[in-house]
């Protein structure tokens, strides 16, 4: 059952003694729920800890008045929740924002990573002005009014026509983000940029692109695999969040790629 730890972030830790412990890191927007497809097939080999980020789902919003958020911010949470939890060392499973994470975990805490798949992601995510002007804009008009515009760029046409529900649930939960943490991470991750901070790694990495994403092409992927030395699978027909929209086939890599891990 997720609860709350001192630092408000709710969290659901699936705890399968003398197993390794596999951490999802969700999309901007989104919540926990987006890894539903992937955890129950996880849980006979692996502990699982999921969690919300800031202002999303049932964690607490950053406070009104914290303006920015340090470049180590979401790593410093995370890793203090992992110590708090006595997990030392983990598989990290993150997609878009998620997947920035994972790459200063791989700069700057490789020593607590057994792998990492990192999914629709890249060194450096839009623009520093795209994602002030988006910041910018939630403040001014909220997550309830532009939600239906922004998750329309989350999913494929395939996706979309697949599970007509799909669009509407996520909106819903859009919605309902707290603008301020949200508007904070969209300006963090306008500052984020990893091209100068990856190098090739022994780290096993599995790196996922959609075939249909317009926010993280598969193109970004390829030059994080440069970066790291490391391939890239596409997954057709499928957007900016596979564990959704292709989940049998998201669910078979990710399980293949963590019990090949030694």
């Amino acid at each position: 059952m997720p609860v709350s730890t001192q630092q408000g972030i709710n969290y659901q830790f699936i705890d399968n003694p003398g197993k390794p412990t596999v951490v999802l890191a969700h999309p901007l927007g989104m919540n926990m729920h987006v890894w539903d497809y992937l955890v129950p097939d996880l849980t006979t080999n692996f502990s699982i800890l999921r969690f919300d980020l800031a202002g999303h789902g049932d964690s607490t919003p950053y406070s009104a008045d914290t303006t920015s958020l340090e470049d180590s911010r979401l790593v410093d949470d995370l890793l203090q929740l992992c110590d708090e939890l006595g997990i030392a060392t983990f598989h990290f499973v993150g997609t878009s924002i998620g997947g920035m994470l994972g790459q200063q975990l791989l700069a700057s805490a490789s020593e607590r990573l057994l792998s990492a798949t990192l999914t629709n992601t890249g060194m450096k995510i839009g623009s520093r002005e795209g994602w002030l002007d988006r910041q910018a804009k939630v403040m001014q008009q909220s997550l309830s009014t532009l939600a239906p515009s922004l998750v329309t760029r989350w999913f494929s046409p395939e996706s979309t026509e697949r599970y007509p529900n799909l669009l509407s649930q996520w909106a819903s939960l859009l919605a309902r983000t707290d603008d301020h943490s949200y508007g904070l991470l969209c300006a963090w991750l306008g500052e984020q940029d990893m091209s100068e901070s990856l190098e090739a790694t022994d780290i096993p990495v599995l790196l996922i692109a959609g075939e249909d994403d317009v926010a993280t092409p598969t193109s970004d992927l390829i030059a994080l695999g440069k970066a790291l030395n490391k391939p890239v699978a596409e997954l057709k027909q499928t957007g900016h969040v596979p564990s959704l929209e292709s989940s049998r086939e998201f669910t078979q890599l990710v399980r293949d790629h963590l019990t090949s891990v030694k």
